[in-house]
């Protein structure tokens, strides 16, 4: 019989209702002591703001006189501002009040802001009535306003842009990317009132419309006005203007060229500049081990014709290699390297570097000698890497990523994109960098699934200002794999896009004789892999896959090499010679392609399904190795080191005897929720003590994303997230306990200091940070997957889930946000066959 997935029956759709208890549904959150203290002390602190406004004015003014007496070039009539506010209860909208706008949000409570008021005057009015206790009790938030303009050097710049800042020379030209604030308020989405008609709801409802109609177009002024002022402004400084601009919801990004006198300034007195990074030649590290001989007879087939097709965006590819000729689609070939632009080949010496990713997308797992092979993928080829494995630095990631989704998405409809470029170090930014958001927005947009690779830590420390290498942390002392853990080996740009999907890479085998060893061992994270936690301490990588591992010499550990004990299977390029297949290459860039193998695969099962419930179904399947997973143990590092786990081809395409998994897809506008229903068979439940059951539930979501925020739930324009039945908790009873009438602050923070209940089923991660895996939230990442080990007799009636809609940034409470749900049940012990018996169990009709 066929072990397809089952429809996950969706019985109720509802307003939600807090599950944290009947009259603490919104959490208070207590204001800063020094906000009380503000507040007893009101002319004190009062006086304190004055005399910053003052100076900040003044600074101001002798600023805009010299300007113009040495002639340089205009800017804006806005002063910059920089505040520390209470992080706990100022929101960064509540600004507008003070007649500032907000740039963007930094770590630590502060806040950059711009006031086109240049005499301050709303904000000093604030002041004085704040002083004179009328009211204003908000001012008691506002800590302090930071005079001087070092504050911009520290917070603007990037951190390697900032260890040279006193070195750039005037005269040099730097190449940048930077990025503007673009903020434009809109009101909240009205709501309802008690009695008021329905038209009079209807009408209040349009006049918001044009509102915010009016707010899309003012949007579209300012970002032309501000993007005419920063081309005027480099070329008064004999620069190169940008050439493009990649929007974002509250701001845009670009690509640069200006001299060093011209950064400076534009750094210190451009004021809606919130982020200048120094451009990334995004280079590729490829190495290279023992080649084997081409001694293989292989008959190679084209795939079907219902195959899916993946975008490898890389190096090129050597189109007509005969492992992989037959899934090249050559008239879709295209090529964005200025200088090379007709040609598509993989130029890279060594064998290449996207002829082996693409071999991995078609070879997951071995290239066989002899026999017959139909390849089960079709290929598109994006070349964006120069023949030294560098993306040139006229191609800016974040425009470069919306060209590539609007050439292939738009005109062909490819769905699945891989991506094997990483840059070198890991990230370390307050906000979401230009390239993933610019990721996350095509994915938003479009019906799109990238998959990146986390990167790699090079074995040497490469020039000043990089991070560690393996020998550099070895010669410090940190072994492996503890350095893995170390903050500079965090995951590179743009794995940390959080609505890719991610993929760390760990060993496939071992090597050990007299000289030498490996590095790990089967199912151990590979020596150079970079790890999670991501941004904001969001899930990072979801998942790993086989990368191979470095070989060190005993007498001298900083000797690397490789072996094919160790290395991955990989296509060769022979456009330079050497054998056309060896097993020769090691990296996150050749693990990142068997995942999208996976998703090609689920593509062709599943062409009408959207990619959300493919990249659901490969985290669903993934799992950490058996020596850790059956533990059932919540650890942090292991999460750090595997993300989810080790995705499975099997699991996430079928199901087996002792395996059944249920999906479903939706949409979802916050303060809503939706519940389903599992009806567990008695004769599961009846069993005794021995039988252990894995449960494994995924939630995968995408929502629009901005980019002046600092926060997962600030990023995202809502997000969602999943509740359970607790043990012996029937359907009626969990969705009384969900749903209300009337939803109420569904957005805000649960209680991080609930205490746990003895009833609710022990999920190893969780949703709070003080119980699963410590200082981890399953629902501050896009991708929520959670498991749960139990004894069969523990199991209920039904098991129920509840996937519920928060509010984010979006003020437009009727906007849905598309989601993938899956729920698996699986019997450890293989003595117990569930699949019929919870297929035919659950062939009833859905609830009302």
């Amino acid at each position: 019989m066929a072990f397809e997935h089952l429809p996950f029956k969706l019985t109720i759709q509802g307003d939600y209702r807090s599950p944290y208890g009947k009259d603490g549904r919104r959490v208070i959150i207590p204001k800063g002591i020094r906000t009380v203290q503000n507040e007893e002390n009101r002319a004190q602190h009062g006086g304190f703001l004055s005399q910053r406004v003052s100076q900040l004015k003044d600074d101001w003014s002798s600023e805009i006189a010299n300007r113009i007496e040495t002639g340089m070039p205009d800017i804006p009539d806005a002063i910059p501002l920089f505040l520390q506010i209470d992080p706990n209860v100022f929101q960064p909208e509540q600004l507008r009040g003070f007649g500032i706008e907000i740039i963007s949000e930094e770590e630590d409570g502060f806040l950059i802001g711009a006031s086109a008021d240049i005499e301050l005057k709303t904000l000093q009015e604030k002041i004085q009535k704040f002083i004179n206790e009328q009211g204003q009790k908000n001012t008691a938030q506002l800590w302090d306003i930071v005079t001087g303009k070092n504050w911009r050097i520290d917070r603007i710049l990037s951190k390697p842009l900032l260890k040279k800042w006193d070195s750039i020379e005037d005269s040099e030209l730097i190449t940048l990317d930077v990025a503007i604030a673009c903020f434009i308020h809109i009101s909240d989405f009205p709501p309802e009132k008690e009695g008021e008609s329905e038209k009079k709801r209807l009408n209040r409802i349009k006049k918001w419309e044009a509102k915010k109609r009016e707010a899309d177009i003012l949007w579209d002024e300012t970002a032309m006005k501000r993007q005419n002022e920063i081309e005027n402004f480099v070329l008064a400084y004999n620069g190169i203007p940008p050439s493009g601009y990649v929007n974002s919801a509250d701001s845009f990004s670009c690509r640069l060229s200006i001299s060093g006198k011209g950064l400076k300034d534009f750094v210190l007195n451009y004021p809606y500049v919130f982020e200048v990074d120094e451009y990334d030649d995004l280079k590729q590290e490829l190495s290279e081990g023992e080649l084997n001989d081409d001694g293989f007879e292989l008959e190679i087939q084209e795939p079907d014709e219902d195959a899916a097709t993946v975008c490898v965006i890389d190096s090129g590819i050597q189109e007509n290699h005969r492992l992989i000729a037959p899934s090249i689609k050559s008239a879709h070939s295209l090529s964005y390297v200025p200088v090379e632009a007709t040609v598509t080949s993989d130029q890279v010496l060594r064998g290449g570097h996207g002829t082996r990713v693409s071999g991995a997308v078609l070879y997951p797992k071995e290239i066989p000698d002899q026999g017959t092979v139909r390849l089960a993928a079709w290929i598109q080829n994006a070349r964006v890497l120069d023949s030294e494995n560098k993306l040139d630095r006229k191609l800016f990631p974040a425009e470069l990523v919306k060209e590539i989704v609007q050439d292939f998405h738009e005109t062909y409809g490819t769905r699945i994109f891989n991506m094997s470029i990483a840059s070198k170090k890991g990230y370390r930014q307050p906000h979401m960098s230009k390239w993933a958001e610019s990721i996350d927005r095509r994915t938003w947009e479009n019906d799109v699934l990238f998959i990146l690779a986390a990167g790699n830590i090079e074995s040497l420390r490469s020039k000043v200002g990089m991070p560690p290498g393996i020998i550099d942390y070895l010669e410090s002392g940190k072994n492996y794999p503890e350095y893995l853990l170390e903050y500079p080996s965090r995951i590179a740009d743009p794995a940390h896009s959080q609505l890719s999907l991610s993929v760390g890479s760990i060993c496939h085998d071992e090597f050990e004789d007299d000289d030498v060893c490996s590095f790990g061992k089967n199912g151990f994270p590979s020596s150079f892999s970079r790890t999670g936690l991501g941004i904001w301490g969001t899930i990072k990588p979801e998942v790993v896959e086989f990368g191979g591992d470095w070989i060190y010499e005993k007498a001298d550990y900083r000797n690397l090499s490789q072996r094919p004990n160790t290395s991955i299977d990989l296509v060769r390029s022979t456009l330079h010679g050497g054998p056309s297949k060896a097993k020769d290459g090691i990296g996150t860039s050749f693990a990142a392609p068997k995942v999208a193998s996976i998703a090609a695969e689920l593509q062709r099962l599943f062409p009408e399904e959207s990619t959300l419930l493919y990249k659901t179904l490969i985290i669903q399947s993934a799992r950490w190795p058996d020596r850790i997973f059956k533990d059932n143990v919540p650890r942090l590092n292991f999460l750090r080191l595997y993300g989810y786990g080790l995705p499975n081809l099997e699991r996430a395409t079928g199901n087996n005897d002792w395996r059944v998994t249920l999906v479903n897809s939706g949409s979802l506008a916050p303060k809503k929720a939706d519940i389903y229903e599992v009806q567990i068979p008695k004769s599961l439940r009846r069993q005794g003590d021995r039988f252990d059951i894995l449960i494994e539930v995924t939630l995968v979501f995408k929502a629009e994303p901005r980019r002046t925020r600092a926060g997962f739930r600030s990023y995202m324009s809502g997000w969602l997230d999943w509740h359970s039945s607790k043990l012996g908790e029937g359907h009626d009873v969990f969705r009384e306990r969900m749903l209300d009438e009337i939803s109420l602050d569904s957005e805000f923070e649960t209680n991080e200091e609930a205490t746990s209940d003895t009833q609710s089923i022990p999920w190893v991660i969780q949703q709070r940070k003080n119980s699963g895996i410590p200082e981890v939230r399953l629902n501050h990442s896009a991708s929520q997957k959670d498991w749960a080990i139990l004894k069969s007799h523990a199991l209920s009636e039904s098991f129920c889930l509840a996937v519920v809609g928060h509010k984010g940034w979006d003020k437009d409470l009727r906007n849905e946000i598309p989601y993938s749900i899956a729920v698996s049940f699986e019997a450890l012990n293989l003595d117990i066959e569930i699949y019929e018996e919870i297929r035919i169990h659950n062939e009833v009709e859905v609830r009302v």
